[in-house]
Order: C-alpha cells, then structure tokens, then sequence
C-alpha cells in the first residue's frame, strides 16, 4: 500500500455557479471545466493547479444527501482530500484487516472513502488512477495557473500522540518528524507522499492559539490547505487588488492566509515555491 500523490480535494459549496465567479475573477484560479456525479450526488467545478491536478467545488444536487448534511452542520468549506494510491484492493485489505472503517467499498474501481471519524476528521477519498485495461491518463500542465500544487494540509487534532500512531501505524503513511512550531502555537507531526507532498498533524500548545479555538469551535478535523505560488508578493497584490481578504505577510518572511471569508469557508496558506 502505497500513498503516491494529494491528488485533488473538494470545497463543499451551497451554490456552484455563486462560488465559481469567486474562485475563478476574484481567487484567480484557472477555471478548466463543469461536471456531476449522480453517484455522489454532486454538481462540480473543477480548477486547475500548474501541475495538472485539481481543485474542485461540490454543490449538493438534493437536500439531505451527505454534502447537504455537511454544509448544514459545519457551514461551506473543506469535504474531502483525494489521495492517489497504488492498488485500491491492496489498500481496502490492509485497511480492512487494521479495523479501518471504508465507505463504497462495493464499487470495483472506486472512489473508496476512508470514514473521518478515523483520521480524527479528515475525510479521506482513495484513488486508483491507472489500472491493467487503462492506464492513468497524462496530467495535463497549465503553467499559466498561479497556483502550482496543493503542497501541504494541515489537521487538528485533540491528542497528537493518539493521532501519529493512526496516521503511521494504521493508515500507513509514511511518518517524517515531530516538531514544536512555536510561532504557531502547535506541535505537529509530518506525514508525506511518494510525491513529497505532506500531511501535517498538528495538536495546540494551548487553548488560546489560532489551532486551540478553531478545534474548540469545530472539533477535529482540516485546519487549512496550503497551495504553491511562484511569486508570494505578486500573488499578494493581485488578491488585494481583488478585495480578497489576507492575513499575514505584512514583513518580509511572515506567513501569508486567504481568510475563509473569501474562500467560501476555507483557510487557505500560500507558501511560496520556486
């Protein structure tokens, strides 16, 4: 069992063609195509990274089905985190066998879902891209996309020792470090891909940090994504210049936020990679 890739995720929205105006002329992200899933129950917009892999914003078709559900009990925001892997029956047996709770598991070829409840909040889509009759089609690179990848997620746990030895010893990621970041106000261990991007697992160091209230307010589960940019301060102005709403990046070195208020309820860092 293999975690090869951060595949894509999706922001579970009340209404798509509200939110895509949003992402697309104020965000600026490349928007590249509509699509639905009757099977889920989803309408989508999809938008894409430099490096051909994907964001993608999700409104419910029907009241009551699981994203309506979501978006009632936690308001918009984060749903899920697609994960690319190397064999999907592989994976459903060594989790099976770990007690791990997967929903779909019926459908040959997915998606498979890891239930949140066991990597303390963070929904987690398994996804087999390639297979013996059809081979994993080619990422498509949109390098005129100011946003190249999705680097980094971050979650919020309760207990950081309970939730490392889920993470590493029943869900099988690969285990980096242990660190105190203490501008943050969080102690976090780092988990990684094949492709080197990273889950970090990250417990407060106190009730009063930006980490402690949100689990206060929303219990565990996605803190903030971060996505790549190639140049902070150009990114920074164009945002601005669009009213977005950014925390941070006031000095040279500080860390820089779009604040959910303008992400239809998602902290999202941008990290700067060259």
């Amino acid at each position: 069992m293999r975690y090869k890739a951060l595949d894509h995720l999706a922001i579970a929205v009340k209404s798509r063609e509200e939110s895509i105006p949003v992402y697309r002329d104020q965000l600026g992200f490349k928007f590249d195509r509509l699509g639905q899933s009757p099977g889920m129950g989803i309408y989508q917009a999809f938008f894409a990274y430099e490096d051909g892999r994907f964001l993608a914003l999700i409104e419910p078709m029907e009241p009551n089905n699981a994203v309506d559900r979501s978006i009632q009990g936690r308001g918009e925001g984060f749903y899920v985190l697609s994960i690319e892997i190397d064999s999907l029956e592989a994976t459903k047996k060594e989790l099976s066998a770990k007690g791990v709770r997967l929903v779909n598991t019926e459908a040959p070829r997915g998606p498979v879902f890891i239930h949140p409840r066991c990597p303390h909040g963070l929904f987690i889509q398994l996804t087999q891209r390639g297979w013996p009759d059809a081979p994993a089609p080619a990422h498509n690179h949109h390098p005129d996309s100011p946003y190249r990848w999705l680097d980094h997620v971050v979650v919020a746990v309760k207990d950081l020792k309970q939730a490392t030895a889920t993470y590493r010893d029943t869900l099988g990621f690969t285990y980096e470090r242990t660190a105190v970041l203490q501008p943050q106000g969080i102690t976090s261990a780092f988990f990684h891909t094949d492709d080197g991007r990273t889950i970090e697992v990250s417990e407060p160091l106190g009730p009063d940090t930006p980490v402690g209230r949100a689990l206060e307010r929303r219990g565990e589960g996605v803190y903030l994504i971060a996505l790549a940019v190639k140049d902070m301060a150009e990114r920074v102005k164009a945002l601005k210049a669009k009213g977005v709403q950014i925390i941070g990046g006031d000095k040279p070195g500080d860390q820089v936020f779009i604040h959910p208020r303008s992400t239809k309820g998602i902290l999202i860092q941008l990290v700067e990679r060259k």
